[in-house]
């Protein structure tokens, strides 16, 4: 059994929400991105600058969703700075763009979906996990990534998701993989569910028109669809292990052969900003506020993933190979070659 960052080792808190799926696409430019961290004074002190002149600069590629906010409060407890490095929070819409930054160097880091860094991988681009990203609660119906419908639908468990249109952020990727299982598991042809790709934003709305049967969603747009009457009808995570992992950070091959000292630095940093998180639920949900831009109601009430230490090795094989068994991945993962030491 895993254990939570946590200054009692054996507890096991919830905490944020999971990472958004986003699939890979190579030549893709970033679509959005943020100037800097929270961190950062924005001032002309000389002797800040000369302490800043000292640090290492260090891009990272995330995605404004909840579950990075161990990142955010890591910079604002200087768990960064302590390890020399000036960490600037680039922000993009999705992984399709990280994972090409962290390729040319413009980022030294970046976080996506562990099926995007295995799609990466299966065609050959050198990119390495170096910390576990977030994970599943291991609660059906009240895990951070789950299928809502509205009871209008019809659809009361995975079974009912064929026939049906589920609306997903991003196609033969994080979602069809572990929906795909969801429903095979329950019984149903997994060939027969239709998906449509849309941002996450857009899910309640397409739901309350009708223009979808079901949302893959996360947070915080799942509790907006449970507060607008919707249901959660399927629980893919939970369906397909334990401790489910959904995102990773990682970096490139040649930063890692390169700079392994950064690496480990960053890893040092990023861990403490996993027990502080751990241990500081308000500061989570006061954070969140901020850079996921949602109301102190909302961010009050979503439900958070966990963090944990290290990768769970067993579940993303089953993962993996699920991916090659519906078509997402086209050979067998080297699991060794992903995952750094």
């Amino acid at each position: 059994m895993r254990q939570l960052m946590s200054a009692a080792p054996t507890a096991r808190r919830p905490l944020l929400a999971t990472a958004s799926a986003a699939v890979l696409a190579g030549a893709l430019l970033l679509t959005g991105c943020g100037s800097g961290s929270p961190s950062s004074t924005g001032g002309t002190d000389p002797a800040a600058q000369s302490a800043d002149a000292q640090l290492d600069q260090v891009n990272l590629g995330l995605i404004p969703i909840t579950d990075v906010a161990p990142v955010y409060l890591g910079i604002q407890e200087g768990y960064f700075e302590d390890e020399g490095i000036q960490l600037s929070v680039q922000l993009a819409q999705g992984g399709a763009a990280i994972v090409p930054a962290v390729m040319t160097g413009e980022y030294q880091f970046g976080y996506s979906n562990v099926v995007s860094l295995l799609i990466a991988r299966d065609k050959g681009l050198p990119i390495t996990v170096v910390s576990n990203g977030s994970s599943s609660t291991n609660e059906p119906g009240k895990d951070v990534t789950e299928v809502a419908a509205l009871p209008e639908a019809g659809i009361e468990n995975a079974a009912n998701l064929v026939g049906k249109t589920v609306a997903v952020n991003a196609l033969n990727n994080f979602a069809d993989v572990t929906i795909r299982n969801a429903v095979e598991q329950a019984g149903g042809n997994p060939d027969d569910v239709d998906f449509v790709e849309m941002p996450y934003p857009n899910m309640p709305a397409a739901l309350e028109r009708g223009d979808v049967d079901a949302a893959w969603t996360t947070e915080p747009f799942r509790t907006q669809i449970l507060e607008a009457g919707g249901e959660i009808v399927a629980s893919p995570m939970t369906d397909l292990t334990e401790d489910f992992d959904s995102a990773f950070y990682f970096t490139s091959e040649q930063t890692m052969q390169e700079n392994p000292e950064l690496v480990e630095r960053f890893r040092r940093a990023l861990d403490k900003s996993f027990q502080f998180a751990a241990e500081n639920d308000d500061e989570v949900r006061s954070v969140i506020q901020d850079y996921a831009k949602i109301t102190p109601e909302l961010a009050e009430t979503v439900v958070m993933s966990r963090w944990y230490p290290e990768i769970n090795q067993e579940g993303l094989q089953k993962l993996g190979s699920a991916a090659v068994k519906y078509g997402v991945l086209k050979n067998d993962p080297d699991y060794d070659a992903l995952i750094a030491d």
